[in-house]
């Protein structure tokens, strides 16, 4: 059975910010090694890229499999998620996830709308802890952007509200930086920069 819901909320901070913390590929090993002490790039197909993310859950580790794209300038889809090693007993045997995560401006551009769609395809078993899951999952990312926040502010401190020149540097690695810089770095020069296509 399936089992859709929504999670909206605003950021305050700009899309530009909100997307490069996305691809800031460095700062998931230090800022959310909490939840999620190792992020490790398996393969990449285009704007895709397969990941290997190990989870920590009362304690106990899990790793999971799943593949991430980018669709420029600022969505990010995740699916096709598996447990790893397969035989390990997990959700994904039982449940398939798909996820979407969109940031669009705000009113002047200063804040930063936050958007992520799940679906979730469960056995009709399960089904009745739909909302408990998706209590879980919507915790989760509050917590994952509280910290991307934190990061941004401290960001914001040394570089102004707003700037992402520092992401342009050639020594910031970054996923997609190419994409990144193509979308984003004009703004971040002053120059004018024409409307994105709306992702599909």
């Amino acid at each position: 059975m399936k089992h859709t819901f929504k999670l909206t909320y605003e950021l305050d901070t700009t899309v530009g910010c909100a997307v490069a913390a996305y691809l800031d590929c460095e700062h998931y090993k230090f800022l959310h090694s909490k939840y999620s002490p190792e992020w490790e790039v398996l393969d990449t197909r285009g704007l895709s890229i397969q990941v290997r993310q190990t989870w920590v859950h009362s304690g106990r580790r899990v790793a999971q499999i799943y593949w991430c794209e980018y669709k420029p300038p600022a969505t990010f889809l995740n699916y096709e998620m598996k447990s790893d090693p397969w035989w390990m007993p997990g959700v994904h045997h039982i449940m398939k996830t798909r996820t979407r995560l969109e940031y669009t401006p705000v009113a002047d551009g200063q804040r930063t709308k936050s958007e992520l769609t799940v679906e979730l395809d469960m056995p009709i078993w399960l089904y009745p802890a739909r909302h408990l899951i998706e209590k879980k999952l919507c915790q989760l990312k509050r917590e994952k952007d509280d910290e991307d926040m934190e990061m941004i502010k401290r960001r914001e401190k040394i570089f102004g509200r707003g700037n992402i020149k520092s992401y342009l540097a050639d020594h910031q690695f970054m996923l997609y930086k190419d994409q990144f810089v193509k979308h984003f770095g004009p703004a971040a020069e002053g120059k004018p920069i024409a409307a994105p296509a709306p992702a599909g």
